[in-house]
């Protein structure tokens, strides 16, 4: 009896202390959940992209402490059916959302099966490019981009993280802007110690080449010129217009672009210089000083001096071809974009004049749409023309005094680009021109795009051209057998 007394008073003993163990680690256990980092929706990012029309809001992107599962983002109806998958997020905004996707790269419609980024990208409000303006960032008649407002974002279904946290259902709102292809720009300022001016310059630095180095191999540099949006500023207080407001200068900087012919691009921005765009190389301090910036790029990174290239939007390339003009051997190749040398200089001789010297300067590729009724009547009241068939005519005069030009017009114009081809379809038509101007001996070539095919109005020659790989592929093969020295003007 006393031996079963015993052995029932141990057994309580045991008890308690398993309670009081029990008790312990249930304590320190809630004290180490307390200090540990609960699994969270870190930030909300708006995501802009620049479209042929300009710079426009295409998704929001949710960074998390964890990494997510891909088919954590939908829910599954009880249904079960194919079309019964409902996104676990909402956008207080008119807006829809089109897909979503994770990653752990960060970028924009790159997909994984796993991690801590997800992206909720957006349908286009409108896809008619007549109404463009209504849905980019900027705004034209004051010249300015502001800082976007944020936009409120739900998710609204738990979501179970890939190390089996469980997150609740929280509202956030945006807190920056992540700007894809812009922000790859880096902005520097230069200042003309003898007038005391200054102009910011947004450079495209390919990845490893942030300081020059024996050690690696010299790139080309694309240097742009822009029309007007130069000076439009942005709430950053880099004037960036050349970047968001048109698509030109991206598409050598964009990853596949880079991918094929790694460069250096190059832009510029600044408060309103009338001289850019409406005088001579040597009235202009702006042209001046943007050879000043390229001298210095030239002098500071591993750039190849013999593939310095030079390509325009519409009116920049009046102040392009000034500094050509002006600066013997200092780019391998141009191209330029909705713009003639009778409507940039004024008249019929000079125009002439100056077309001819261009042609024997350096190989260039003048695109423009044929029936661009920009700067009409400049030959005089009844010139009639409208600027692409302008760049027709001194392509056939050109020819007339034995400077090889291929015109892609023909007889009735069967030779014309489709200026709504995009890949493959756009790659072809330039690798057919490129082959035909070889057959013929010609360093030249003129494109004109089919009435009606161009996005927006037919004045918007650039996105066609500029998309195009082909186009890209010619530039980059030119080469100037006598490189540019930096400090010779």
């Amino acid at each position: 009896m006393c031996k079963l007394r015993f052995e029932e008073a141990r057994l309580k003993r045991s008890i308690k202390l398993v309670y009081i163990a029990a008790l312990f680690l249930a304590f320190f256990a809630a004290g180490y959940c307390a200090d540990a980092p609960q699994a969270a929706l870190k930030e909300a990012s708006l995501i802009t992209e620049v479209l042929p029309w300009g710079e426009t809001v295409t998704a929001v992107r949710l960074e998390y402490s964890e990494e997510l599962y891909s088919g954590e983002l939908t829910a599954l109806m009880p249904t079960q059916t194919s079309d019964s998958s409902l996104i676990k997020y909402r956008v207080f905004a008119d807006r829809s959302i089109t897909s979503a996707y994770v990653n752990n790269s960060g970028k924009k419609d790159e997909v994984a099966v796993y991690g801590k980024y997800v992206f909720l990208n957006f349908g286009i409000q409108n896809m008619d490019p007549n109404t463009y303006r209504s849905q980019v960032t900027f705004t034209q008649g004051t010249k300015n981009r502001p800082r976007l407002g944020g936009l409120v974002v739900s998710q609204t279904n738990l979501i179970t993280t890939r190390a089996g946290h469980v997150i609740a259902p929280v509202t956030v709102s945006t807190s920056r802007e992540i700007c894809v292809g812009v922000d790859d720009y880096t902005t520097f300022t230069y200042k003309n110690e003898a007038t005391g001016h200054s102009l910011n310059y947004h450079l495209f630095i390919p990845k490893g080449y942030e300081a020059k180095a024996a050690s690696l191999k010299n790139l080309p540099l694309v240097v742009h010129y822009p029309s007007g949006d130069f000076n439009y500023s942005d709430w950053t207080g880099k004037y960036r217009g050349a970047l968001f407001s048109h698509h030109d200068a991206l598409y050598f900087s964009d990853d596949d672009a880079q991918a094929a012919h790694p460069a250096f691009v190059v832009t510029v921005g600044g408060p309103a210089d009338l001289n850019w765009t409406g005088a001579a190389y040597a009235d202009s301090e702006m042209q001046q000083n943007y050879v000043k910036i390229i001298q210095k790029i030239l002098s500071d990174y591993n750039v190849d001096r013999s593939r310095v290239y030079a390509v325009s939007l519409a009116a920049g390339s009046l102040p392009m071809w000034n500094t050509i003009l002006a600066n013997p051997g200092l780019f391998a190749a141009q191209i330029s974009t909705s713009y003639d040398t009778y409507g940039a200089y004024k008249g019929q001789k000079i125009g002439e004049e100056k077309f001819a010297a261009l042609l024997k300067a350096l190989p260039g590729w003048f695109f423009d749409g044929l029936n661009d009724p920009t700067t009409p009547g400049i030959a005089g009241t009844s010139d009639t023309r409208f600027k692409g068939e302008r760049l027709r005519d001194i392509a056939a005069l050109m020819n007339g005094q034995g400077l090889s030009v291929d015109a892609a017009f023909g007889r009735e114009g069967e030779l014309m680009w489709n200026g709504l081809a995009r890949g493959e379809k756009a790659t072809q038509l330039a690798t057919d021109q490129v082959a035909r101007a070889k057959a013929e001996k010609a360093t030249h070539l003129v494109t004109l795009y089919i009435p009606g095919t161009l996005l927006i109005n037919q004045h918007w020659s650039w996105d066609a051209t500029y998309s195009n790989a082909g186009v890209r592929d010619w530039l980059f093969q030119q080469v100037n057998a006598k490189p540019y020295a930096a400090g010779k003007q």
